[in-house]
């Protein structure tokens, strides 16, 4: 089997959530680049520093064409600006939806942001530090939280692909 050299991105109000792997249990790089001002240029400017860098051969994103679709129109705009920049270069985009990673993860117990990120943590003690706090309604989300959903999606990947 051929390695593959996996980017996951997540964008999010803070700019975006990424993991790069060539699978779950090899691990390059994972953060949350904080992108100002949120623009889709900056965005592409931050994925073509990733391609560069990173030479994927594959890229995983969220789809927002699901029922639970909590998504900015920046957000879809970004996503879709990822897809076209992707395609340009040949490199295949693989997306799943909050849907499939709340299904992914329901068999592991969790399904809730949080109960998620707390399924994360017990496969990657390194990421506790960056666990936020449960968040209660009137609170914004946590700024690592973009870690985590990028994580969610690159496991959701290998375990559905």
């Amino acid at each position: 089997m051929n390695s593959q050299l996996i980017v996951t991105l997540y964008p999010n109000a803070f700019g975006m959530g990424y993991v790069i792997c060539e699978t779950p249990k090899e691990l390059i790089n994972y953060g949350v680049a904080r992108i100002r001002p949120l623009t889709k240029d900056k965005y592409i400017k931050r994925l073509y520093s990733f391609i560069k860098q990173y030479r994927p051969t594959l890229i995983i994103l969220r789809d927002y064409d699901d029922t639970d679709n909590k998504i900015s129109k920046r957000v879809i705009t970004t996503i879709d600006a990822f897809k076209e920049e992707a395609t340009k270069l040949d490199i295949p985009v693989y997306s799943y939806s909050r849907n499939q990673i709340k299904e992914t993860f329901k068999q592991f117990g969790n399904s809730s942001k949080y109960g998620i990120s707390k399924t994360i943590v017990s496969w990657y003690p390194e990421l506790k530090r960056r666990m936020p706090d449960l968040r209660k309604n009137t609170k914004a989300e946590h700024y690592q939280m973009g870690v985590f959903d990028a994580f969610a999606l690159m496991l959701t990947h290998h375990y559905l692909d």
